[in-house]
């Protein structure tokens, strides 16, 4: 245990440590160590160099030609303490923000360890833990209670009860009768079953899945971060500025125009900002894996909800209650509820555990009944003061789920349930709209069930969506050049999450893909958080837009000096240290 905390703070610490280097060598020549400021410059090289290879290879191009150019002249012109407070700068910037995307890593660690890695197989009457890559078909594998099925099978149990909302959508729990297929995903939410193993883990239902989040993290959002807008501009002074210096003052007021014109505003202020709304939005339950996330944010046009889960609660909840029979009419809807609560309070149904949280809720006193039977896929029946009842489900025609109250085969009522919007989504989706945000829900569940969820609100549905649908949505609204979000919170948004230029998840203990397929994850379901992501991700960018120009604008000014050779050398790394921290300090603000 403390080895594994020691490592894990070790990773987060680990990129200070050359920046550390430099500044130790930085002292030891300010105390006489001869060659330190040389070393502390090649190394500053070394680390330029291997950025720009990397980034050009993958078509982009690095944005620290400057610092490139001011080391090396430094060198040349024995100039090497000014190189070296440049190269302190540079490598203290590039730690900043690999600093605040391992932070980010570390806490999302732990949820997407979630993902089953093995299962418990049968052999010869044994159950042994087995990797999936090792299971084979025609294998038995066991499913404990809210266990995730771990690779497709045939359900050779009696009967099963599977939560498909990662899957489907669906906020029902689905009853699965002995030789059904259930694929991979599902949640067991009965008791503990067998299935025996069709096709392998590279066929499984979830394998490809996560499949086609690798193929679409493969594919990165065209974007021009905020530096690289600026450092355009921000060269071509330069270039102009130590052109005059060099033809006024020679090689050394070039030099102190490189040293003052490193871009450490654009290297430093940006990922302090992003940083600093980083921390803010971990204090209130959201995680951002990368700053680029909060940058893109700001500029989206279009976002994507699933329904299930994330805009409402992912359970369902008593909404009508239905008298049928004469009998059932000239009941109370309170005398009804407390008849169906005397049933389910021996189930462990969420149906059940609905219709017993809304007879609380009203105040319904119930008595529990007796002789309970239940039969999974059928119903639960018993005694109530010598009366006979029964409750089955059937399919609702105006979409929702039914429970029908019997006694002695007359129907007394009809129960409606629905999953409920969370509270605050009609306002925020509202919002949106007035922010001149596109929002669409994409959902699993049916077009009925998902018109009687969101009543008036006035937002497109696209019903009946499977993975691979919402995966083509946001790659068509992709093509068209707009910045598109996805927020989502099931196994079956993963693909849609990886594909879009933010996905945002929230958290669960059954969704790791999806959790590792998004940019920014939610740790819990409040919608206000969402809210508050949009609101801190414009702030941030506004912060980090202030710094920046400022601190640019600030070290032209010091350029048009030095070029005259009213600045030296060291004076203007000091001058550039001064304008680093007084934009540091307003990047700081972003954690308020």
């Amino acid at each position: 245990m403390a080895s594994s905390v020691f490592f894990g703070v070790w990773n987060k610490v680990s990129v200070f440590v050359l920046p550390t280097a430099v500044l130790s060598l930085i002292v030891a020549g300010l105390l006489g160590a001869s060659h330190a400021y040389t070393i502390a410059i090649a190394l500053g090289l070394v680390v330029i160099l291997k950025n720009a290879y990397e980034e050009i290879n993958e078509g982009r191009y690095a944005l620290d030609y400057v610092a490139f150019l001011a080391m090396v002249v430094a060198l040349l012109t024995d100039q090497e303490l000014a190189g070296a407070i440049v190269t302190l700068m540079f490598t203290g910037g590039e730690a900043l923000e690999d600093f605040a995307s391992r932070r980010a890593e570390g806490a999302l660690r732990a949820l997407s360890d979630t993902i089953p890695k093995q299962a418990l197989v049968n052999v010869d009457g044994r159950y042994v833990a087995t990797a999936l890559q090792e299971i084979e078909e025609g294998q038995r594998v066991l499913v404990k209670r809210n266990e995730l099925v771990p690779l497709d099978g045939t359900l050779i149990s009696l009967v099963g009860s599977f939560d498909m909302s990662n899957l489907t959508g669906e906020a029902a729990t689905v009853e699965v009768r002995e030789g059904v297929l259930v694929k991979s995903g599902a949640v067991n939410v009965g008791d503990t079953i067998e299935i025996v193993v069709v096709g392998d883990f590279s066929s499984s239902t979830y394998h490809r899945i996560v499949e086609l989040v690798e193929k679409a993290k493969s594919q990165p959002a065209r974007f021009v971060r905020l530096s690289a807008q600026v450092s355009l501009y921000f060269t071509g002074f330069t270039i102009f500025f130590a052109a005059l210096a060099y033809m006024v003052g020679g090689s050394t007021s070039l030099l102190a125009v490189l040293v003052v014109a490193t871009p450490c505003p654009l290297i430093i202020a940006a990922p302090v900002a992003f940083l600093s709304g980083m921390s803010r939005l971990a204090k209130r339950k959201v995680i951002v894996r990368d700053p680029t996330a909060l940058e893109l944010l700001d500029r989206v046009d279009t976002i994507f909800f699933d329904k299930t889960g994330t805009l409402t609660f992912g359970e369902p909840k008593l909404v009508s209650i239905d008298k049928i029979s004469e009998r059932g009419r000239s009941s109370s809807d309170e005398e009804l509820l407390a008849i169906a609560a005397g049933l389910e309070i021996h189930s462990l149904h969420p149906l059940a555990r609905a219709i017993v949280r809304e007879a609380n809720a009203r105040g319904v006193t119930f008595e529990a009944s007796a002789l309970v039977s239940e039969k999974l896929g059928e119903g639960i029946s018993g005694v109530i003061d010598g009366r006979s009842y029964n409750i089955t489900g059937r399919e609702s025609g105006r979409g929702g789920i039914t429970l029908v109250l019997s006694e002695d085969g007359e129907t007394l009522a009809e129960f409606h349930f629905l999953d409920t919007l969370k509270t605050g989504v009609a306002g925020f989706l509202q919002n949106l709209k007035a922010q001149g945000i596109t929002s669409e829900v994409i959902t699993g569940d049916t077009k009925e069930s998902a018109d009687q969820v969101f009543g008036d609100i006035d937002i497109k549905i696209h019903a009946g969506a499977s993975p691979e649908d919402k995966y083509r949505m946001v790659e068509a609204i992709h093509q068209e050049g707009k910045i598109v979000a996805m927020v989502g919170d099931g196994l079956n948004d993963a693909p849609a999450l990886a594909r879009a230029d933010i996905g945002v998840a929230f958290s669960g203990a059954e969704n790791a893909a999806s959790i590792n397929a998004a940019d920014i994850v939610m740790l819990d379901n409040k919608i206000e958080h969402l809210d508050g992501l949009l609101t801190a991700s414009r702030r941030t960018l506004m912060i980090a837009r202030e710094s920046v120009y400022v601190g640019a604008g600030l070290s032209v000014c010091a350029m048009g000096f030095a070029a005259f050779g009213l600045i030296t050398p060291v004076a203007g790394a000091l001058i550039q240290e001064a304008i680093d921290v007084a934009v540091i300090l307003n990047a700081l603000r972003a954690l308020r």
